[in-house]
């Protein structure tokens, strides 16, 4: 009988258990959960709206607008401890700025105006720990007898610049190593090789002309395009192929960083295509292509 009763027992402790672990689950989640505040800032055109800390809790800011007459003060890097936007245009915009930090961090929102005088619409948020999240809606409104500040304007220098950093960003890191790596090896080979061939044809009745040795350089660098393109394919297609043997022939899942990336793919063949196009050209239709030597 106490048997009986011991085991009828056993299902209420497992159902209070289950209820305990389910509470503490649940208030884990909610204390992991960031708190919200949300703030209305008006400000006139060229003031900036700047978001400080005292620690690096800055994780991510989202900016919801007409971005084409904002200047963003963006950090170098995440976490940070500042942010800053201003516009050149009446205009307003959306913030979502999350901050976390595992102790105690304080947050300040000002307004500080376009000569960077004084600051004012200061406010100050104190967090004791984790996430944090503070929605703003800045209004940019017109400045009262001013004339509009001109957008700045950038060089074609610094733009170009600008573009070629957003372009690297396209691409992985092991894809810029393979190309660093394959035009180092190539160029320095083929100009040791182009110096030795335009040494030897000067000794002799032929010359290398500028264009002949143009020429040489292309075949230079379609020859490391395409070393590099097939050596890229070759790295994603062997990922791919131990990821298909490890699943279907020994039944084991393997999580691997994907190194498939299409974009990729299709930029280093466009590249290897639009290569050989201007050897072809060079070499057909200007004759440009050196005579072998005897």
């Amino acid at each position: 009988m106490q048997l009986c009763s011991r085991l009828k027992t056993i299902p209420w402790i497992l159902l209070l258990a289950l209820i305990i672990g389910t509470l503490s689950t649940m208030q884990l989640a909610a204390a992991e959960q960031a708190v919200k505040r949300s703030q209305e800032v008006q400000l006139n055109v060229g003031d900036s709206l700047v978001v400080t800390s005292n620690r690096m809790s800055i994780e991510r800011v989202l900016v919801e607008g007409n971005l084409s007459y904002a200047s963003i003060k963006k950090p170098a890097q995440y976490p940070a401890d500042s942010f800053a936007i201003s516009a050149y245009s009446a205009a307003s915009y959306l913030l979502a700025i999350l901050f976390d930090f595992p102790s105690d961090y304080q947050i300040s929102l000002f307004v500080q105006t376009a000569n960077d005088s004084v600051i004012s619409n200061s406010s100050t948020y104190y967090v004791s720990s984790g996430p944090f999240e503070l929605d703003v809606k800045a209004t940019f409104n017109p400045r009262a007898n001013a004339t509009s500040i001109p957008i700045p304007s950038t060089s074609p220098w610094e733009g170009f610049v600008s573009w070629l950093e957003k372009f690297g960003q396209a691409f992985p890191m092991w894809v810029k190593l393979v190309y660093l790596a394959f035009g180092i090896q190539f160029f320095a080979v083929g100009g040791l090789w182009i110096r030795r061939e335009t040494a030897k044809k000067e000794t002799g009745v032929q010359h290398l002309d500028t264009g002949d040795r143009a020429f040489l350089w292309i075949d230079v660098a379609y020859k490391s395009l395409l070393v590099s393109f097939l050596t890229i394919v070759a790295i994603m297609g062997g990922e791919v192929l131990v990821l298909f043997i490890l699943r279907f022939m020994f039944l084991a899942s393997l999580d691997l960083l994907s190194l498939w990336d299409l974009f990729v793919v299709g930029f280093a063949a466009g590249a290897v295509i639009i290569t050989y196009l201007i050897r072809f050209t060079l070499e057909k239709a200007f004759d440009l292509k050196p005579m072998e030597g005897d």
